[in-house]
């Protein structure tokens, strides 16, 4: 069985959007828009049945449509990036590169593969536990733990684990497949070098 060709360079650009961002948007996108339209209804309704103009729904519907327009441009600006010299993290008003030279591993797994260590199992929790049997990029960063953990605030919650940042983004596995191309083989960490010797 012969591996899967590697995606060309030029894959640099694509832009891997946020599950999270994404899913927020598809399960409140219908609601908030439909409520807006109600209360916009309603005001027409009142309006025309020459009752006294009422402002307090046209302020509630727009209130929801910007929650709603707020929502969606943050699932458009929410994403990673191979970029020319590092990997970008992008946020609605925030951004991080970590430099290839600083990636030491990439792989894809699904969340529930990668938490199913018994020491890992009781962590996924929350919403990221609603992308478990999603696949993620999982990618070994040399970095302080402390500067890798501000880094991962820029993906959600419970994104970084020991030295391990986990992109659950959308197309995963292209992303790993563009990482490995760039991230050059490097020598185990100290640490792990120890812990073999043992």
């Amino acid at each position: 069985m012969t591996a899967p060709a590697l995606p060309p360079p030029s894959e640099q650009g694509t832009r891997h959007r946020v599950a999270s961002s994404v899913e927020l948007w598809r399960r409140t996108r219908l609601i908030v828009i439909y409520m807006a339209v109600v209360f916009l209804v309603v005001e027409g309704i009142t309006v025309y049945g020459h009752h006294q103009f009422d402002p307090s729904y046209l302020v509630v519907s727009a209130v929801l449509l910007l929650m709603a327009a707020a929502i969606y441009l943050r699932q458009r600006t929410h994403y990673v990036e191979l970029g020319s010299d590092g990997l970008l993290l992008r946020s609605s008003f925030k951004s991080a590169a970590i430099p290839y030279t600083l990636l030491r591993q990439s792989r894809c797994q699904t969340l529930r593969q990668f938490f199913d260590a018994p020491t890992r199992r009781e962590l996924l929790t929350g919403s990221l536990s609603r992308f478990a049997g999603m696949s993620a990029c999982i990618v070994r960063v040399d970095l302080d733990p402390a500067e890798l953990l501000q880094i991962g605030r820029l993906l959600g919650r419970r994104t970084v684990l020991e030295q391990d940042l986990i992109l659950v983004v959308q197309n995963a596995a292209a992303l790993d497949r563009g990482l490995q191309l760039r991230i050059k083989k490097r020598p185990p960490a100290p640490a792990a070098r120890a812990a073999r010797r043992k």
